[in-house]
């Protein structure tokens, strides 16, 4: 599979490769990798994702398992203190600004119930991103949460919980992640660069 020239690779982090086997296009959200597996005619492709890319124009994948396009995950971190979950919140919405995140990410600010600690920050994101998410905490700094837990389980968890939502946004992220349509996926699939 040979891969067209990519401008700014970091961009592309999060994202997915699309092989049809003639040809290969880059820059496909996980929705619309769905699209292309439901379609009669690109549904038996591979999909992989770009999790790590270098300056060089080097882009590291991996095969993507159909389950894992929907899912999501969470790094929570939860404080004895909702001052200290605010200004947690607050140095990762700040970092977002100086260093976009690589995928859609949502940060939210909550009060849990039946939760020790009861303050959360948690940071909210596609499974399929965990890596290149991973990269992006340990280039942001932030020294957040008493108690730090992450993971799909970890998600999971903070859905099940409840609470009260105190605040929450999306984060600025490198690349337009907007959801095309199926019709406009299908339509473009000649196009090497999706993005």
């Amino acid at each position: 599979m040979k891969l067209p020239a990519l401008d700014q690779p970091q961009r592309y982090v999060g994202l997915y490769v699309y092989d049809f086997g003639d040809h290969a296009s880059v820059g496909y959200t996980a929705r619309e990798i769905r699209y292309l597996r439901e379609s009669q005619s690109h549904r038996h492709g591979t999909a992989y994702e770009i999790y790590r890319a270098t300056d060089d124009g080097v882009v590291e994948l991996r095969g993507t398992l159909d389950e894992r396009l929907g899912a999501c995950e969470a790094m929570c971190f939860l404080r004895h203190d909702a001052a200290q979950a605010r200004r947690d919140y607050d140095a990762y919405c700040e970092s977002a600004e100086r260093h976009p995140v690589p995928c859609p990410t949502e940060i939210l600010l909550a009060r849990l119930y039946d939760f020790e600690p009861p303050d959360v920050t948690a940071l909210l994101y596609a499974a399929s991103a965990g890596t290149a998410m991973s990269g992006w905490l340990t280039s942001a700094g932030v020294r957040a949460g008493d108690v730090v837990v992450g993971g799909i389980d970890a998600h999971a968890q903070l859905v099940a919980s409840g609470g009260l939502r105190i605040a929450s946004r999306q984060l600025r992220t490198l690349i337009d992640y907007q959801d095309r349509s199926a019709e406009e996926v299908l339509r473009t699939i000649h196009l090497p660069l999706q993005r």
